[in-house]
């Protein structure tokens, strides 16, 4: 695969993420184009050789929908030879390398071993009738890459209006970007090469399995199985694990100073959440004593 551009999707919200992913990818060498995907109005001053990515029949599209801004991302398929990363990614080789050997669609994430969220009862029935180890062609919808323009916008409206429209534009709401993805990418019959597993065994991308010191030493000791991408998916900003010097190394200190407010605010609202969801339980719990 000969890669000629980097696609994301950002806001002004995730600005701080989206410069340490930026910073990274250069500092590796990569001096590709990074385009970027709008996800809402709430732009900001983007870098050298970055620029905003809009296409006006997608995007009308989905607002004329009412399509979770996430699933903007669809404007992937429409272009090829791209690498596509969530702002909260580090780059740790340069994906022009890592992936020149490999050809059609490519992920490197380990939902193998957990494909939840991947997939609802509509797509799995679809995942099911076509392989019966269908768990190692799913992948996380804020990692890919592709060689292959996989629609044009008219297929696109097209399948996502026909036989899945449940998954692909009702409920989408409910189901978000990732199952709606995938199961977009495996209708359209393409092989999914996942680099973590055989015969690659790249080691995991995911931010989660790198908490403690002395990592490196464990997992990273042979640099054609390093993973060329970190992704913080789904985990809580504010969670301290030794893998995060590897984003905050890329802010400035006033950023760092930044972030940390924001993550602070993220940190208390999970807190009362916590609290009220407990306190609801309690009450569920005694009403259901009472009634006993």
């Amino acid at each position: 695969m000969k890669l000629d551009k980097i696609i994301t999707l950002a806001n002004k919200q995730v600005k701080i993420q989206f410069f340490a992913m930026e910073r990274s990818l250069r500092a590796t060498g990569c001096k590709l184009p990074l385009w970027v995907i709008p996800f809402n109005e709430d732009k900001f001053e983007l870098p050298d050789n970055a620029f905003w990515w809009e296409d006006k029949a997608i995007l009308n599209w989905t607002k004329e929908h009412n399509i979770f801004e996430m699933c903007r991302k669809y404007q992937c398929f429409l272009t090829n030879n791209y690498q596509y990363v969530d702002s909260d990614i580090i780059f740790i080789r340069n994906p022009e390398e890592v992936l020149a050997a490999h050809q059609g669609f490519i992920s490197s994430c380990t939902h193998w071993n957990n494909p939840d969220h991947t997939y609802n009862a509509e797509s799995r029935s679809y995942f099911k009738s076509k392989s019966t180890i269908w768990q190692q062609g799913v992948f996380n919808a804020g990692q890919f890459a592709c060689d292959k323009q996989l629609y044009s916008v008219e297929k696109l409206k097209k399948v996502c209006l026909g036989r899945y429209r449940k998954t692909l534009i009702d409920q989408i709401n409910i189901y978000k970007d990732q199952v709606a993805i995938n199961l977009l990418v495996h209708l359209t019959g393409i092989r999914v090469t996942n680099l973590t597993l055989p015969p690659f065994n790249m080691q995991s991308t995911w931010a989660g399995d790198y908490e403690h010191k002395g990592f490196e030493e464990i997992y990273w000791i042979e640099e054609a199985k390093k993973p060329y991408i970190i992704h913080w998916a789904g985990i809580p900003k504010y969670k301290k694990m030794a893998i995060n010097t590897y984003f905050s190394k890329y802010l400035s200190e006033t950023e760092k100073e930044e972030w940390s407010a924001f993550i602070e605010i993220e940190r208390k609202k999970r807190k009362e959440w916590s609290i009220r969801n407990l306190k609801n339980r309690l009450h569920h719990i005694k009403n259901v004593l009472k009634s006993a």
